[in-house]
């Protein structure tokens, strides 16, 4: 069993909308998650109105932090900021997407970012099924 922790600012939308993708794709054992360094108080509505175009929904309505998440060691803890923001969180390996956040800007952005999370976390669960733990 794998698991994956999707990390922005404020788990407002792109490691919320990086969450819903990879929980569609993956196998039902693994573990998916998603949290912000800096939790908004709520998510993104944009980001629920791009899930909702593709039939995804968000795990989770309201914006995590790290102590609202399993304390285990990730196999893959997923950077998607596009800035250096230091946390603790066990991993065995870490990535950095650096994906800039859609600022509330037009929806055709927000489908750019879905549709470049898509890719990338189709490639993460593939590389992740192929290795052995």
């Amino acid at each position: 069993m794998s698991s994956i922790l999707f990390v922005c600012i404020h788990n407002a939308c792109r490691s919320q909308i990086a969450e819903a993708i990879c929980r569609s794709l993956a196998p039902r054992a693994w573990t998916i998650a998603s949290a912000g360094t800096n939790p908004s108080t709520q998510v993104d509505r944009k980001a629920t109105d791009i899930l909702q175009r593709h039939q995804l929904a968000m795990h989770a309505t309201t914006p995590k932090g790290f102590a609202e998440v399993p304390a285990i060691q990730w196999d893959c803890v997923v950077d998607i900021t596009d800035g250096d923001h230091h946390y603790s969180v066990l991993a065995r390996e870490r990535i950095r997407w650096g994906i800039p956040d859609p600022l509330d800007g037009p929806m055709a952005l927000y489908e750019e970012l879905f549709q470049e999370l898509s890719g990338r976390v189709r490639m993460l669960i593939r590389e992740m099924s192929s290795c052995p733990p």
